[in-house]
């Protein structure tokens, strides 16, 4: 079954209830066309954050996705993988701080007692935050590495289940601490959050349809936080389902045609990011409150 991001509604939201959001959008001082907001914002024009646009550095916060792992030595992250790529386009200078294996925990506590991690997000412009995934990968990992990854027997799945749930709800709550502590390191700064994709082949049905399970629930709590504090998502679930080509064979990590529509993706996430801070305001979240409330009735309806 395939599952339409919570995220992705949100995004088109946006379109279909323009005349709704301008207004507001006008009222704070941002330009109405989020291209044009952004090329603002890039040219220090934008009340966003001026200073911050004059330094143009984006930091990367994540996992082995943003160190671009297994696309060259490993020894340091790839500039194949999408933070790079995105500072390419429009940013002086790139700091990717990214850790292979890392969880939602690891960089929670790097965020608090890491001096190196603090600073360059005090520094930044742009924070993009890709984590979670392994919060859900290392509980399959016992089945993912057997012989036969295909098979699943009911305990196991029973077990997995249960383990995804917990991870579920570890991802939440560690994301939310995330989220606010970049916000009071830098509360000036972009920050476009990742939601995650599925590394999962169909062909391993059980274990396909447990993960799309728990990544939809990862990813609900992803967009409601990310709806709640005005960022914006950067869509890598339904950018990346049904694209096998974007995974690398026999690995759950990106390739680098991966990390260019990653990076698209983050690209796209910007340019609505003015948008997104206009929706965290009371105008803002009226609109998308009536919004809901029309996708709520439409779903009765049918």
């Amino acid at each position: 079954m395939q599952f339409t991001s919570y995220l992705g509604k949100a995004m088109l939201a946006l379109t279909s209830i323009g005349t709704l959001l301008m207004p507001a959008v006008a009222r704070a001082g941002v330009a109405q066309h989020p291209q044009s907001a952004r090329v603002e914002a890039l040219s220090g024009k934008s009340s966003i954050h001026t200073a911050a646009a004059k330094q143009a550095s984006l930091v990367a916060l994540g996992d082995s996705i943003s160190y671009g792992y297994n696309l060259g030595n490993n020894r340091a992250p790839s500039k194949k993988a999408f933070p790079y790529l995105i500072g390419q386009k429009v940013h002086d200078s790139v700091t990717d701080l990214a850790v292979p294996g890392w969880t939602t925990a690891d960089l929670l506590n790097a965020l608090n007692t890491d001096q190196t991690t603090i600073a360059a997000v005090q520094n930044a412009s742009v924070i993009t935050i890709d984590i979670g995934s392994n919060d859900l990968l290392k509980p399959a990992l016992p089945l993912l590495t057997s012989s036969s990854p295909t098979t699943v027997t009911s305990n196991q799945a029973q077990t997995l289940a249960t383990q995804l749930t917990a991870a579920v709800g570890t991802i939440g709550q560690n994301l939310t601490q995330i989220v606010q502590r970049v916000q009071a390191l830098n509360p000036k700064a972009t920050i476009v959050l990742y939601d995650l994709y599925d590394p999962i082949p169909s062909s391993a049905k059980a274990l396909y349809l447990l993960a799309e399970s728990a990544i939809t629930a990862a990813n609900l709590q992803i967009a409601q936080i990310a709806l709640q504090d005005g960022i914006a998502v950067a869509d890598a679930y339904d950018a990346f389902h049904g694209h096998h080509a974007y995974i690398l064979k026999n690995d759950v990590h990106p390739t680098a045609q991966g990390q260019q529509v990653l990076a698209q993706q983050g690209e796209l996430a910007l340019k609505l990011a003015p948008v997104m801070k206009t929706i965290d305001t009371p105008q803002g979240w009226q609109s998308i409150s009536w919004w809901l409330g029309q996708q709520i009735v439409n779903l009765n309806s049918n």
